[in-house]
């Protein structure tokens, strides 16, 4: 039977599911006097966790002179966290305008065009094309694009930070032993064991870690070198003549940094006296009086009182509250797909997501965005990442049907 197109033309709503997050900020870890005692933090608010007064960006700035490199944790698709980045190495390169800057979401191979962006020789479209950014994560370039307009705008050095996705794939798939000798030369810091880093790991993937051991020692051994390799490439960059004396700055997701135990302890290891400073967010949820579940006279207690994030204050030097309630600042679409034949096919919709409430079904095939033919997953990622709230969205959908004998 041949199946017609069926053409949706659809205005983008601005509702959203909130999502259910559990981000670990108050286990007992790593080797801060300060494990054991916990506080709370407002949205918004920055908070040093010493003595947990609230600053700004500049302020800890003047309180961190001596700091050699700067870690800061994100929520990778939230809009607040990378305007956090972005004001806080404005203040920093404002004091020290020797800065580099580290990204995760990038390779060291990408190192080039980094450069040639930062340097205004080329355009966002070229940037996202030859380092392949849709062809590896479906991540909206948007959140990205608020540090990277500012290293383009004052000139300031950018890194990626790791290395091909495929090698740390192939960790994950059959632990450290599927690395050559030079692959594994890649990640020098890898074989110092850190108990406390792989309890935390273990509770990120909750019971299926003990459920399924030999899988979580090979996810482990991937996010080991995951960690080692990010903070090899800043210490490497570091290294070179022309930016020693420089202040490092790495991005990457709030577990590469909690409790000190990813990217810095991996550092540490590779570099004993380096001075860091680790900077992460909290997420910040409501009150107890707003959850059908809570006690009542818990719900009575925080009727008045401010929505708070609870967090261990071992979890780093300095924490910042985010209201992760709000909605995301790009539309989440709740659908995944592949190339198959030359055609792009839906491979999965989420239940209640924006794709499954417009009719879309796992197994239709998305033939136009807007009019133009997708080529590849790549340019569907990106054609749906241009995206905003509000915008008008022209799919043509073959739609995958069967035949019911009545």
């Amino acid at each position: 039977m041949t199946r017609k197109p069926a053409l949706i033309i659809l205005l983008l709503s601005a509702a959203f599911v909130l999502r259910a997050e559990e981000f670990h900020h108050t286990l007992p870890l790593g080797e801060s006097p300060l494990r054991l005692e916990t506080a709370t933090v407002e949205a918004e608010q920055v908070l040093d966790t010493r003595d947990l007064r609230r600053l700004d960006v500049a302020d800890i700035v003047a309180r961190t002179q001596g700091t050699d490199v700067y870690l800061i944790g994100e929520f990778h698709d939230d809009y607040r966290c990378h305007l956090f980045q972005k004001a806080f190495i404005e203040a920093l390169h404002d004091r020290y305008p020797r800065t580099v800057v580290g990204l995760e979401f990038f390779d060291r191979d990408d190192d080039p065009v980094l450069e040639q962006w930062r340097l205004g020789e080329i355009e966002e479209g070229e940037l996202l094309r030859r380092t392949g950014w849709y062809e590896r994560s479906s991540l909206n370039f948007g959140y990205t694009r608020i540090v990277l307009a500012l290293v383009r705008a004052r000139k300031i050095p950018v890194i990626g930070l790791n290395v091909s996705r495929d090698i740390v794939h192939r960790v994950a798939r059959g632990g450290l032993s599927a690395l050559t000798k030079a692959e594994r030369e890649l990640f020098p810091t890898v074989g110092y064991e850190n108990v406390d880093h792989r309890y935390f790991i273990r509770t990120v993937f909750g019971r299926l870690a003990a459920q399924v051991p030999v899988w979580f020692d090979q996810m482990y051994a991937a996010q080991t070198c995951w960690d080692s390799v990010m903070a090899e490439s800043m210490r490497r960059k570091l290294k070179q003549p022309e930016f020693r004396g420089h202040k490092g700055v790495i991005i990457a997701g709030d577990f590469h940094v909690v409790y000190g135990l990813g990217i810095p302890f991996r550092y540490r290891k590779a570099q004993r006296r380096i001075r860091l400073t680790t900077l992460v967010p909290v997420a910040v949820s409501a009150n107890p009086e707003t959850d059908a579940e809570a006690h009542p006279m818990t719900r009575m207690m925080a009727k008045n009182l401010p929505a708070v994030a609870l967090f261990s204050r071992g979890i780093a030097d300095f924490v910042f509250g985010i209201d992760r309630s709000e909605k995301p600042r790009f539309p989440e679409f709740g659908m995944k797909g592949k190339m198959e034949d030359g055609r792009f096919v839906l491979t999965e919709v989420t239940p209640g997501g924006w794709a499954e409430r417009s009719g879309l079904r796992r197994g239709d095939e998305v033939v136009t965005v807007d009019g133009e033919s997708i080529s590849s997953l790549a340019r569907f990622r990106h054609l749906m990442a241009e995206k905003h709230w509000g915008d008008a969205l022209d799919l043509l959908v073959r739609k995958k049907t069967t035949i019911d004998e009545k």
